[in-house]
């Protein structure tokens, strides 16, 4: 697993960041993603969507209180927000864990 830390000034790098990430996204791959309330960890989210080809009918919004929204793409967007959940036991106890291994690509907001 590699590990890095980028900052994003705007939404304009946001935006070009994430249509990069999605260009280079391969099936099982995990993206986690921390920062303060409002840092934009869901814009990042949204844009990676629509660099997945995720419909622009899909609204995408921080699944804070479902904790997962799943969006249908070039790639399956699996986009978690972990900020309720206590510890890591809680992902596994909820089911999460099998979706890191499926086709799709899985953000996690607070991972």
């Amino acid at each position: 697993m590699t590990a890095c830390s980028i900052r994003i000034k705007n939404l304009s790098e946001t935006r070009s960041f994430s249509h990069l990430l999605a260009r280079l996204a391969l099936p099982g791959d995990v993206i986690c993603l921390s920062g303060d309330l409002g840092a934009g960890k869901t814009a990042l989210t949204q844009e990676l969507a629509r660099g997945l080809e995720v419909p622009e009918s899909c609204y995408v919004t921080s699944p804070s209180f479902s904790i997962l929204q799943e969006y249908p793409g070039r790639l399956p967007l699996y986009h978690f927000d972990f900020y309720r959940l206590s510890d890591e036991n809680e992902v596994e106890d909820l089911g999460f864990e099998e979706f890191f291994y499926l086709s799709g690509l899985c953000v996690i907001e607070w991972s």
